[in-house]
Order: C-alpha cells, then structure tokens, then sequence
C-alpha cells in the first residue's frame, strides 16, 4: 500500500501520496515562491514579475509515474489542485494588497475577487478543452493570461510602470 502524507496548508490537513514525484517538486516550487515574495521588489507589480519568471521554469508538474487505477489519481489530482489554488490565492492576495497600498493596484475591487480570479485563469491554463496544447504553446497562453491579469488589476500608476517595465 502506497504512503500518504498529512500536510498543512492555510489551516487545512489533506492527504498526498508520497510515491509522487511531483510532490518534491511541487514543494521545491512552493519554497521557489516564498523565497522570491521575500526578497526586496520595488513594487508589488515587480513582485509579481519576478515570481512569473521563477514559475516558467518549473513547469513540469505533472503526475507522471503514477502507479494506481483512476480513482486514485482523480483524488489525489484533486486534493493537489485545491492545494495548489488556495497557496495562489494566498499568495495573489498578500501581493494585491501590499501593490493597493503601494497605490499600482486599485482600489475598486475586492482582494477575495483577484484572488479568486487568478485562480480561475490558472485552471483554465492548464485546461486542454480550453486551451489545446496542440494550437497554443502553455508559454504563449501563458504570457497572455499573466499580463491581462496585470493590467486588469493595476491602476493608472501601475499601468504606467507596468509598460516601462515590459519594454
């Protein structure tokens, strides 16, 4: 029988197998994440730039090597997304707050609804109905789906100070 792990993440205990290979490199991004929002950015919007960056070379988070029938697999491919999006969330939410009052992001709208909105371009990211990994390189979708959500949430500063900085 295969091992699970309890782990803790925003105050909930959910069960992941530890015959994954994914899971390491799942938590070496997390860890990858953390370091990079600590570091010292002149805004929030370069924050987040930075972070993208780190992101686009972990792409490979997948659940290869899976040794179990389907059932299994849609678990475990579960509890992991929900984890994954609510780390997200946490995270997009800490920065749109700090870039509200950095004064890039504004000031209309809610952190729960950014958050939740991020969440949602994420999934849908990696949706193959969505977005056919055969007409669409995940950079190219990528890219777009990361600079509209920055300029859907940036105020007149921040889309000033994003431009200067994406040319």
């Amino acid at each position: 029988m295969k091992q699970k792990t309890s782990t803790q993440h925003n105050g909930s205990t959910t069960l992941i197998s530890n015959s994954f290979p994914f899971m390491e490199k799942w938590e070496e991004l997390e860890s990858v994440i953390e370091k990079a929002l600590n570091q010292t950015h002149e805004n929030a919007i370069e924050t987040l730039l930075y972070v993208s960056k780190k992101l686009k070379r972990h792409r490979a988070l997948h659940y290869s090597g899976f040794e179990g029938d389907k059932t299994e697999l849609k678990n475990i491919y579960n509890e992991d997304l929900q984890r994954r999006i609510e780390f997200a969330c946490e995270k997009i939410a800490a920065n749109f707050s700090e870039g509200q009052q950095q004064d890039v992001y504004r000031q209309d709208i809610s952190t729960e609804m950014v958050a939740r909105n991020y969440a949602k371009r994420m999934i849908d990211l990696h949706n193959p109905k969505i977005f056919p990994p055969q007409k669409l390189s995940f950079q190219t979708i990528y890219n777009m789906l990361f600079d509209d959500f920055i300029k859907s949430i940036s105020n007149q500063n921040g889309l000033q100070y994003y431009a200067q900085v994406v040319q």
